[in-house]
């Protein structure tokens, strides 16, 4: 078993990444034009009246040709939310994320990315509220 906790100051080790993206838990994406915009379209439950997903995804982008994470890749999340307009780019629109996605990936290169707006479903330290001391009134 392997394990690593998390903190600001001890982020995730590179080797865990790796084993992350080499687990083919995730879709393999080429990062041909419009692959990753169709399939963020079609696969993250994209809701018709409003533009955006309504689940979130993690993929994996693979330069086109290549395969496996040690030949490069871009592991991306994709947040429940973020807006999209359409499974291919149309002509003349201006560059946007995904399209940063499709660029080309070098041999050996590693990256995460995550897009839309995150949200956090836990407590944060500074949103706790101190629980009273047994036996004391709340004032």
């Amino acid at each position: 078993m392997s394990s690593h906790i998390l903190t600001d100051a001890n982020p995730l080790p590179t080797p865990m990444l790796r084993e992350l993206a080499n687990s083919s838990t995730f879709d393999e994406i080429p990062n041909s034009p419009d692959s990753v915009r169709h399939h963020i379209f079609n696969f993250a439950m994209r809701n018709k009246e409003t533009g955006k997903t309504e689940r979130s995804i993690v993929i994996a982008i693979y330069q086109t040709g290549r395969h496996g994470p040690q030949n490069g890749y871009r592991l991306c999340l994709v947040h429940e939310g973020y807006y999209i307009a359409s499974p291919e780019k149309k002509e003349g629109e201006p560059e946007d994320e995904i399209d940063t996605l499709e660029r080309p990936i070098p041999q050996g290169h590693e990256e995460m990315v995550i897009i839309g707006t995150p949200f956090w479903l836990g407590v944060d330290e500074d949103d706790e509220e101190e629980d009273p001391v047994e036996g004391e009134e709340q004032r």
